[in-house]
This record gives structure tokens, C-alpha cells and sequence, in this order.
């Protein structure tokens, strides 16, 4: 999920339990003695998701996010054998946002062949260059670079 939907749902969430919370007050002062405070509570989670999914709304209509995002493919060298997809995630995603993993393999044997590509979002994968290259990972030194543009060598 990305980080700015994930800061949406957040932010939804938080003003959905404030408006409800702020709402049983505002029920009381309309005087509904005849209904419990469980339905009073119900009635105010309702109404604040209502509104937390209104302003949700709004803020996207009026900040749209930037798309498309700008990528890079970052080649990863020097990989254990046992390394996994998860694992190499976990690690580059301490750097930026990672969009895809792929690990290359044998045809015949289907074994790891210790290389894979990574596609980042531009401003991680600059810092997944500075931090990660030469870094050991799982017993070895990992070898990060720009992964070769092939629509960059079709035009040379």
C-alpha cells in the first residue's frame, strides 16, 4: 500500500473516532433521553464516518497525488543463495517506496543465480544506492547499481 493512501486511511480513521466521540455530547444536548447511549454512540460513529469519509474526499480532489511516480530498476548483485524476495523488501523498503522484486533464477535447474532487480521509486532508490551498495547482507556484500536502461541502449 502506498504511503500517502496509508496516511488517508490514518487520518479517516482518527477523525472517525473523534467526530464519534464528540457527537454523544451533541446528542445529549438534543435531548434524546429516550435513546441508550449504546445507539447514541452508534448513531455518532455513523455520522463521523460520514464525515472523516467526506474530508477524505476532499483532500483528494483537491491535493492530487503526483502519477505517475517516477521509477527506477536498481540491479542487486552478489545475492546469498537463500535470499528471498521478502527478505531483499524488507531491506529496500528502509530505503523507499519498492514496487517490484525479481530474482533471477536458472532455467533448467530453477536455482537462484544470486542477482535480481528492483524497482524503486526515484528518491529511494538514489538512497538505496548510497546506503546499501558494499553493505553485507545475509553473510555477503551486496552490489547495488543502476540497472541498465534497454530503451536508453536501443536509441545508441
Amino acid at each position: 500500500m502506498s504511503a500517502n493512501i496509508t496516511k488517508l486511511v490514518t487520518i479517516t480513521v482518527i477523525t472517525t473516532i473523534i467526530l464519534s466521540l464528540l457527537s454523544m455530547p451533541l446528542f445529549k444536548m438534543l435531548d434524546f433521553s429516550s435513546v441508550s447511549t449504546d445507539l447514541i454512540f452508534v448513531w455518532g460513529a455513523g455520522i463521523g464516518a460520514f464525515l472523516a469519509s467526506l474530508l477524505t474526499a476532499i483532500i483528494l480532489l483537491t491535493k492530487p497525488y503526483n502519477l505517475p511516480i517516477e521509477k527506477q530498476t536498481l540491479f542487486i548483485g552478489n545475492l546469498a543463495f537463500k535470499s528471498s524476495e521478502r527478505e531483499l523488501r524488507k531491506l529496500f523498503n528502509q530505503c523507499g517506496e519498492v514496487f517490484s522484486i525479481r530474482l533471477m533464477t536458472d532455467k533448467v535447474t530453477r536455482k537462484p543465480r544470486g542477482y535480481g532487480f528492483i524497482e524503486m521509486d526515484k528518491a529511494g532508490a538514489q538512497r538505496a544506492l548510497a546506503e546499501l551498495n558494499e553493505q553485507e547482507f545475509m553473510g555477503r556484500d551486496l552490489r547495488v547499481s543502476p540497472a541498465n536502461d534497454p530503451a536508453k541502449q536501443a536509441d545508441d
